[in-house]
């Protein structure tokens, strides 16, 4: 009997130092309360610009107001009164734990293509103006260069009508769209083709033009909250993960944090994001911001990439895949196609948060 209780003692102790020596195993919350959580961590990114031109006739600001009927391109309108930022993109973005935690900046992830969004639109202003230029000297007569671009301005203003309540007639029609198919044709036949771009440049800076991009994070909740300001902080070149990182002034925002665990396949996880096509459900979708959140799992681990079959739509590129340990796995980057090129949103690809951390290792790899 000694023996035997010599022997259970020796167990029992034995027991006592292992449990004290395990760590506690962390208690999975439920997608319940994950969402909830995560509802006011993850925000709308808008990508905003505002165009100014200050020349010879003054100060005026421009804005996108139509599309050329022969290309399809941009048509931009001016105005003598400042309207503020116009939203030209759009996307998902969500403050991320970095090891600077004594910084008096709170960093976002998002995409590369979402705040570069408003390049295209930027260069198609730049061409538009200068051919509007180059095809005033080409057309003036006696009245003279400056005259006949205000003369153009006003035809191309005529796109802006419909604010008023009044649409063009045919004969206002008419000579809108044969001004601003020429504008662009003009671009094409001088300015396209000038190598050096010396031309180009020479008509562009006649308008003396600023353009000014902004981006904007709207929290879940009311569109009457004030959005935060952010400014780019590190965009990944174009061989690199489709990633990039905005910073702002610290706001009391709650980061998430990057799972340093592999993601595996077959592991249950969510999207979290503000696609286009939840809104169009949602009859209030003015009057607030909310994000969206869809289940599935990683379908195949490939490299820098995860393969997720969660539906993902236009409005989710850069918003956090998320395990139910509440680590981020993922931040959303594509949508495959079919050969048509129409989008298939149950094969969504995302960049692995390890490459997360090569991409800034400034803020994510401490000592």
């Amino acid at each position: 009997m000694k023996t035997v209780s010599r022997f259970l003692e020796k167990a029992i102790s034995l027991a006592i130092v292992f449990s004290l020596a395990a760590p506690c195993a962390q208690a999975l919350e439920t997608w319940e309360q994950l969402d909830k959580r995560f509802k006011t961590q993850v925000y709308q990114l808008n990508v905003a610009m505002k165009i100014r031109i200050k020349d010879a006739s003054g100060e005026r600001y421009a804005q996108i107001a139509d599309a050329s009927p022969k290309y399809q391109l941009p048509v931009f309108s001016t105005a003598g009164k400042d309207m503020g930022y116009r939203v030209v993109g759009f996307g998902t973005a969500f403050p991320v734990r970095t090891v600077a935690s004594k910084s008096s900046k709170a960093y976002f992830l998002t995409n590369r293509h979402v705040v570069q969004s408003a390049d295209n639109i930027v260069n198609d202003c730049r061409k538009f103006f200068a051919a509007m230029r180059l095809f005033a000297e080409q057309t003036c007569g006696a009245i003279g260069p400056e005259a006949r671009v205000k003369q153009l301005e006003d035809i191309v203003n005529l796109s802006t009508l419909g604010a008023s309540g009044r649409r063009m007639n045919t004969s206002e029609r008419a000579i809108y769209e044969h001004t601003v198919d020429a504008i662009w044709d003009c671009y094409i036949t001088y300015l396209s083709h000038d190598k050096d771009k010396k031309l180009y440049e020479r008509y562009l800076q006649k308008n003396g033009m600023a353009l000014e991009v902004g981006y904007f994070l709207h929290k879940s909740g009311p569109v009457t909250q004030k959005p935060l300001h952010a400014t780019i902080f590190k965009i990944a070149k174009s061989d690199q993960a489709d990633l990039a990182l905005l910073s702002v002034a610290e706001s009391g925002v709650v980061p998430m944090d990057l799972d340093t665990i592999e993601p595996s396949e077959g592991q249950e996880i969510q999207v979290i994001g503000y696609p286009v096509a939840s809104d169009q459900l949602d009859a209030d979708v003015l009057q607030y911001y909310a994000p969206t959140f869809k289940s599935g799992r990683i379908s195949r681990v490939a490299g820098r990439t995860i393969e997720i079959d969660a539906p993902i739509t236009l409005g989710n590129s850069g918003g956090p895949v998320v395990n139910q340990r509440g680590k981020v796995v993922g931040v959303v980057s594509q949508r495959a196609v079919s050969s048509s090129g129409k989008p298939l949103p149950s094969y969504g690809g995302a960049v692995v948060a390890g490459t997360v951390r090569s991409f800034a290792p400034e803020l994510f790899q401490g000592p």
